[in-house]
């Protein structure tokens, strides 16, 4: 398995990657997205010298629950990497539209595996779909776009993948496409904090991963890559088994999340030296409740996990859709009783660098000071902390991409009713009526 420093090395392929309007000649130095390939590069360098548990296919609910403890605490393109090294499972249900797409998806997933690469999946369709613009003896060609595309610029691999089923076949089309394929070109986004310095972003500076959107623009893809061409009936396996990992690690995090919102408003709470005020309990109350429940559903889902076709180990949909809806229902609502119980240095907290500063830090030290055993510094960098999680650029994209994933709010409403399983539930009804079936 490479270090981190290898992993650099690869990334300086030519990929044809734009940020603000100009062309990134080199990823890893370019002043934002090399915060990306940093917080990369520390996850390869925590394992290297063995394989990482993103590309092991959970067999059993411990090797599930393991693999997520893990994948939370791995950079955002690990979960990516394990959802698409899952797509293996779903090999049989390829095999009615071409045999031979089965065995090449195992092959691909093996080659990243045995070369330790990272692989973003694009799904979701831009307003031009990608699609097959021709088909040759050794491959095909494809064009179109794919929007959210989380770790593209600093990954691999592209897989890929249609978002569902489709009237027009040649949008049918799944294949691995390196980064740095001729015709590839990536428009990235970043979280990544743009001060020159950074400390006082302690989330941001070191976990924000760039997105994209990826244009394909007549990108040839040879024919061992490409596992679907066409066949609009299977088309759905793919995303469906790709976005059970996502909202797995959504939910997974979001129960991280509201345990250290949690954390964060009993903490401000404490130092502001209102722990015992009514409102403030009942703010920490309503939070704790939240904090909770979302926990609650994710051992759920990873309790009542069910074995694929394939043979893996994926935690329960339904928890999934419903917990993920409760949760994010509320977000909002939580982080603004932690606004409210913090104030509002929450925003006009000043930086580290004021705090360094011999003119300014002392003044800093005596002001924001509240009580013995509350450091000014201490107070300034838990309100740091809630800013750049909950009130700044990072934490608007967070809340918006938690929100997002998976379909979205209705959706996972709808994906809940759907997966219900209603016969005991009616059984249930009828009995307590006196009805007898």
């Amino acid at each position: 398995m490479i270090s981190g420093d290898q992993y650099r090395i690869s990334l300086r392929d030519g990929r044809a990657v734009w940020l603000d309007g100009e062309r990134v000649h080199d990823v890893t130095t370019h002043p934002l997205l090399r915060k990306s390939v940093d917080w990369v590069a520390s996850s390869y360098d925590d394992h290297v010298g063995s394989e990482h548990p993103m590309y092991r296919v959970p067999r059993s609910r411990d090797e599930l629950r393991e693999q997520m403890d893990v994948l939370l605490s791995s950079d955002r393109t690990a979960a990516t990497t394990a959802g698409c090294m899952a797509l293996a499972t779903a090999a049989d249900q390829l095999a009615a539209a071409n045999a031979a797409y089965g065995a090449r998806l195992e092959r691909f997933a093996t080659e990243c595996r045995n070369r330790d690469l990272r692989v973003a999946a694009a799904i979701d369709d831009t307003a031009k779909p990608v699609r097959i613009v021709d088909r040759r003896a050794d491959g095909i060609v494809i064009a179109g776009g794919k929007q959210h595309v989380v770790g593209a610029p600093v990954v691999h691999e592209l897989l890929v993948v249609p978002s569902g089923r489709s009237e027009d076949d040649d949008a049918a089309v799944a294949c691995a496409v390196p980064v740095d394929s001729p015709g590839a070109r990536l428009i990235a986004s970043t979280t990544a904090p743009r001060a020159e310095d950074d400390r006082h972003h302690p989330i941001s500076r070191g976990h924000s991963i760039s997105e994209a959107i990826v244009v394909f623009d007549d990108v040839f893809v040879p024919s061992d890559r490409v596992f679907l061409a066409g066949e609009s009936a299977q088309a759905g396996a793919l995303a469906d088994t790709l976005n059970v990992w996502e909202r797995a690690r959504a939910v997974a995090d979001q129960a991280d999340r509201a345990e250290l919102i949690m954390g964060l408003a009993q903490t401000i709470s404490e130092m502001n030296g209102i722990l015992d005020v009514t409102h403030v309990r009942d703010k920490l109350a309503a939070i704790a409740v939240w904090a909770k429940m979302c926990r609650a559903g994710w051992e759920a889902a990873l309790a009542n996990a069910k074995v694929t076709s394939g043979g893996m180990v994926a935690p329960d949909d339904s928890y999934l859709y419903a917990t993920k809806s409760y949760g994010g229902q509320l977000y909002s609502e939580m982080t603004h009783r932690l606004h409210d119980v913090a104030g509002g240095l929450v925003i006009t907290c000043p930086t580290i660098a004021d705090l360094d500063n011999p003119a300014t830090g002392d003044y800093l030290r005596k002001y924001l000071r509240t009580m013995e055993g509350v450091s000014g510094e201490d107070r300034m960098r838990i309100f740091h902390i809630i800013r750049d999680l909950t009130a700044d650029t990072y934490g608007g994209w967070d809340k918006v991409t938690n929100q997002v994933v998976g379909g979205g709010m209705h959706f996972q409403q709808m994906a809940t009713l759907d997966s219900f399983d209603m016969a005991p539930a009616r059984d249930r009804a009828r009995a307590a009526a006196g009805i007898i079936s």
